[in-house]
Parts: structure tokens; sequence; C-alpha cells
């Protein structure tokens, strides 16, 4: 414990100014050691330690005082230290890119990459996953890992895949041997999680100067639906990593006197792609230019599904901002959420729930890179 402590101290306090770089960009040793309240001559190794990284650059030009005594040099933070490669599925589309420690996005790419035969064939990444490669080894800008946003229960301590329908995987199975070719591959660390969880952090992430989105809901429907929680600023995954897998909520209408009660129906078979083509014989992915009468008939379908899901998630969690986002609400458009965000008003006794469109198509990309510099930085912080 007395080995450990120290340790776990210096590796905290490196990330907590690795954090106020990220967000403040230019600040100097007495600012840091004024925030944080750790002593100059630690905040100062701290600092070397950032600057032997490449993470912030020492200037000529000195911060203000209105005080005696010596100024200190402003330091600036340097978010092309290094990159991530962020890789994020949305039903059998892939994208990727190459993320700086801002979240920019430096270099995105897309490919089509369908399953066949309960077979989700990597291999074609690999070659995608090369050209990001050559790209930062061109900026000569190392790439410290690889996160991949899987469409599946996973757990992300061991890199696992827990539970995939698709590839017929219902128990705990190591991303390595369920892709052993494609894994085998990769020159980097490579941090695996469920797609939408990342989508989460993403989306807190490029939210993160504003506190209230410490607590978040991320919800996304397409191929499939899903729903993230992010509490505090850290995602919640559950005793056993099945957090959010809302789509597997069995749904029953209303029983009547003198009837059976229907089959329950999973809640993704009732709202996503499929159930929309079922219902109106229109592919959302296809049709990017709905009539306006049509458009309106598949919001009102679906609003009554997600509201009152919506509602009974607000009054469980307590959570006050919603992002909705996904193939079928971008095709939607904000109809869809100012009618969820109208019926909310009238099925919550105190509205405080706002649905919000996601301020990134990115954010998927970007929460698997924050990940990647946030794991590797730690790492790299305890040396």
């Amino acid at each position: 414990m007395n080995q450990y402590m120290p340790r776990y101290l210096k590796t905290k306090n490196r990330m907590m100014i690795f954090d106020l770089f990220r967000n403040q960009q230019l600040m100097s040793r007495a600012e840091l050691v004024r925030i944080t309240g750790i002593s100059f001559p630690t905040v100062s190794k701290i600092v070397d330690k950032l600057l032997e990284l490449g993470i912030v650059i020492e200037l000529e030009e000195t911060e203000q005082s209105s005080g005696a005594g010596r100024k200190g040099h402003l330091l600036k933070f340097n978010p092309r230290a290094c990159y991530a490669i962020g890789i994020e599925f949305e039903g059998q589309v892939v994208h990727l890119g190459l993320v700086d420690m801002l979240g920019t996005c430096q270099y995105c790419r897309s490919i089509y990459l369908p399953a066949q035969n309960h077979t989700l064939k990597l291999s074609k990444l690999t070659k995608e996953i090369n050209t990001l490669m050559t790209l930062a080894d061109n900026d000569h800008i190392p790439v410290l890992g690889i996160g991949i946003g899987f469409p599946a229960m996973i757990n992300p301590e061991t890199n696992s895949i827990i539970h995939m329908s698709g590839m017929n995987i219902d128990h705990e199975v190591p991303f390595v041997e369920a892709f052993s070719e494609f894994a085998s591959t990769l020159t980097v660390p490579f941090f695996l999680d469920n797609d939408v969880k990342f989508a989460c952090q993403g989306e807190a992430f490029l939210r993160r100067k504003n506190p209230e989105y410490q607590d978040l809901i991320y919800f996304t429907l397409g191929t499939g639906c899903g729903v993230s929680y992010m509490m505090n600023g850290e995602l919640w995954y559950g005793a056993t990593h099945k957090s959010g897998e809302i789509g597997n909520m069995m749904i029953s209408s209303c029983q009547i006197p003198g009837t059976e009660v229907p089959e329950p129906t999973p809640f993704e078979q009732l709202i996503n792609l499929n159930a929309i083509y079922k219902h109106f014989q229109i592919s959302l992915q296809q049709n990017p230019g709905l009539p306006e009468s049509i458009r309106e008939d598949i919001i009102n379908y679906l609003c009554p599904y997600l509201s009152f899901t919506l509602s009974n998630i607000s009054y469980l969690l307590d959570i006050q901002h919603c992002v909705l986002t996904g193939i079928v609400p971008l095709a939607l458009g904000e109809g869809l959420l100012q009618k969820i965000q109208n019926t909310l008003r009238t099925t919550l006794t105190q509205n405080t729930l706002l649905i919000e469109p996601s301020i990134s198509r990115d954010a998927g990309i970007i929460g698997a890179a924050v990940t990647v510099f946030n794991k590797r930085l730690e790492a790299l912080f305890k040396d």
C-alpha cells in the first residue's frame, strides 16, 4: 500500500495537469500551482515529463503578472504530439480516423464491411489502418494506439467480446481469438469497447468545457439501438458490462381484458431500420429526400416508443441531457427530436430532460481515440 499510493498519486497528478493543458492550451507553472494546489517542485517535475513527451512546448513569451519577482515562461499544449486511430462500426459501414489529442479528426475514411455467414471479415480494415499509419508517419507523429468501437457486448478490461448475436458469440471470447488474423496485423496497442459507449465518450469529450455534460444519455438508433450513460464524467458499465443494451428490452402491448397477452418483442425490432421498412416500405438509408407526409408518419410511429422509454430513463437516472442520433434520427431530422421533446413535456411531471442532436458525426471515432490517449498516457506517466 505504501509503495502503491505515491505511484498512484503521481499518475493522477500528471493526468490532471495533462487535462488542464488540453482544456486551457496555454498555461504557466505558477498558474498550474494555483489551480491544482500541487507544490511548485512537483508541478515542475510533471511539466518536465510533458516537455519530454512533446505534449507541451515552452514558449519565449512570459506570463502576465502584476506582482514582483521573475515571470515564468508560458507553456503551450501540443495536440499533435501524438495521434490515435479511432474505429467505429455503424451497421455495414466502418468509419476510421486519425485523431489528435484535441479530438480533431485529421484524416477520416469509411468503408463498406458486410457480415457474411455469421462472420465479419476485418481484413479490409488492415489496409485502411496501414494507410492511416503511413499518413501519421509522413507527419512525423507517433500513433499511440487504436480504439475499436465494436457492435457487441464488450468487456473493455480484457478486450473481450461477451455477446455478439451476429457471430453466434454467447460467452466471453478475447478479441484476439475471435479475429486472430486481423489482430496479428496490429502494430500498436488496441483498446476495445462497445461502439455506443465510445460514441458517448466522444460526445462528452467534445462538450467537456460545460460541466452539465458530466452526466449524459447517449441514444443511437439505426440497424439496432443502444444507449450509453455518462455519470459524473465516467461511463457506466454495470456489473457484467451489459449496461445500455436497451435493444434487448422486451416490449409487449397492453393487455385487453378477455384477450391473450401478445408475445413480448425486443425493443429494437420495433423501432430500428428494418422495423421502419416493414411498416412503411421505406429504406431511410436509400431515401434521403423523404416526402414530408411519410416523414411525419414515421415520426408519429416512433415517437411513443422513444418518448416513453426516455421518460422512464429520466425518472430512473435523473440525467438532464440526452443526445439522440444514429441513421434514423439523422434521416428524419429535427422534427423527430422536437416531437419527442414535446411529448416529454406532457409525460414528465418536471420536464428536465433535453433531447439534443450530436455535435459531431465523428463522436465514435473521437471517443475511441480519447480512450487510447487516456489509457496510454496513464501508462507512460507511471514511468
